[in-house]
């Protein structure tokens, strides 16, 4: 099986599966320029010279609904998952309902708001956790997302709570009402028209690719975003 390399300044990445040099292609971390190579000691040539790899590809591979349906898969799994510490009468659990719910600080009305932007927050570290240890999230294994250094390896901790907050902060707008539409948008053009990345993995280097698509992957994709789509509007 061929090995594949890459350079990007001056650290070199691999070896990777042609299958895997293609997902990065797709993600943006190699470009026609970056420096690519088969084998150990193969010579360092520019990634357009191999004429195997499509260079349009990418445009079919960066895929902003099925991320943003995953991270709002993880966002339904955590609120249950609240839900049933709660049910258990959980003191501190218990407490944190009580403050949300009947705060004396609360704006009449708010309090479904004040729960989300909560939640949102309250995922970081458990996502941090699940991308550091295990290498996915529940939502982002049905969809088909990976998130990984371009070495292919998971993330760290602090690079994973670090991308988490990211996420939060510019993707989310910290679960701030209308606000958050605004940047779910501007998230949407540089991901799709602009950088073909998000920002905050742009900076964190960090490559997301997603798993090979086939008629009944995409009819399940289907039928989950139904599902959720339900849940939102009539659960």
């Amino acid at each position: 099986m061929i090995e594949w390399f890459y350079k990007h300044e001056k650290d070199k990445y691999g070896p990777f599966t042609a299958e895997e040099i293609r997902d990065l292609i797709s993600a943006g971390q190699i470009k026609r320029g970056t420096l690519l190579r088969k084998h150990k000691f193969g010579e360092w040539l520019a990634a357009e010279i191999y004429t195997q790899f499509d260079w349009n590809e990418e445009k079919t591979h960066v895929r902003p609904w099925l991320r943003l349906w995953a991270r709002y898969l993880d966002t339904l799994l955590c609120v249950c998952l609240i839900q049933v510490l709660d049910s258990l009468s959980m003191p501190f659990v218990t407490q944190v309902m009580d403050w949300i719910m009947y705060g004396p600080l609360l704006v009449p009305g708010t309090e479904e708001y004040v729960m989300a932007m909560i939640i949102l927050l309250g995922w970081i570290p458990l996502e941090s956790l699940l991308l550091s240890k295990v290498g996915t999230t529940p939502g982002k294994f049905i969809f088909g997302v990976k998130v990984r250094n371009p070495d292919g390896s998971k993330l760290s901790l602090r690079q994973a709570c670090k991308r988490s907050f990211l996420v939060w902060w510019r993707g989310e707008a910290a679960g701030v009402p209308i606000i958050y539409l605004i940047t779910y948008a501007c998230g949407y053009q540089t991901l799709k028209k602009k950088l073909r990345q998000t920002t905050w993995d742009r900076e964190m280097k960090v490559v997301v690719s997603h798993r090979p698509t086939s008629f009944w992957l995409e009819a399940l994709n289907f039928l989950i975003v139904a599902g959720l789509v339900y849940y939102y509007f009539f659960g």
